[in-house]
């Protein structure tokens, strides 16, 4: 949610926004892949331009909310020479042809939501989802991972912290 509100199109955000903070959508972030973990420069999703729309080929990992989300913040490669600024992000709604989510995984913690693999067959997504402009998608997966990384760590510090106290 917070990438369409920072990056988003005025249409985008009236779009998805409202249904999201509602809980009317769940949303999900897709970031990770298989071998390439968080590392976005890494990546293999791969999504060409082709005339009025993109066609996205390739899976993502470990996708928070990926079997329930009704709206999802992609991370593909629009030009894979440009390294991170040829990563480029998209809004995906569920039930796009070419997109689905796998099974959810089984997990040892954090049960709280699914986790699953999701699959880009060929999926074509239309130009007016590129979120942002076509090859700043580092930039906000950065921002994301900024702010993400930032939140799971005050739990574990709030434990630290309680635990060393009863020491």
């Amino acid at each position: 949610m917070n990438q369409i509100k920072l990056n988003g199109t005025q249409e985008q955000k009236e779009r998805y926004l409202r249904k999201l903070v509602s809980g009317e959508h769940i949303g999900a972030l897709a970031m990770s892949e298989a071998g390439a973990g968080s590392d976005v420069v890494s990546m293999k999703l791969k999504a060409e331009k082709r005339n009025d729309h993109y066609r996205l080929k390739g899976t993502k990992y470990w996708i928070t909310n990926g079997p329930d989300a009704d709206t999802l913040v992609v991370y593909a490669k629009t030009d894979p020479d440009q390294a991170h600024a040829g990563i480029s992000a998209f809004i995906v709604e569920k039930g796009t042809p070419g997109f689905t989510a796998g099974r959810p995984l089984i997990k040892m913690g954090v049960r709280t939501s699914q986790t699953s693999e999701l699959v880009f067959n060929n999926c074509a997504i239309p130009a007016e989802n590129l979120l942002g402009k076509e090859g700043e998608g580092f930039l906000y997966a950065m921002q994301t991972v900024e702010w993400d990384r930032s939140a799971l760590l005050a739990p574990f510090v709030g434990v630290t912290t309680y635990i060393l106290k009863r020491c």
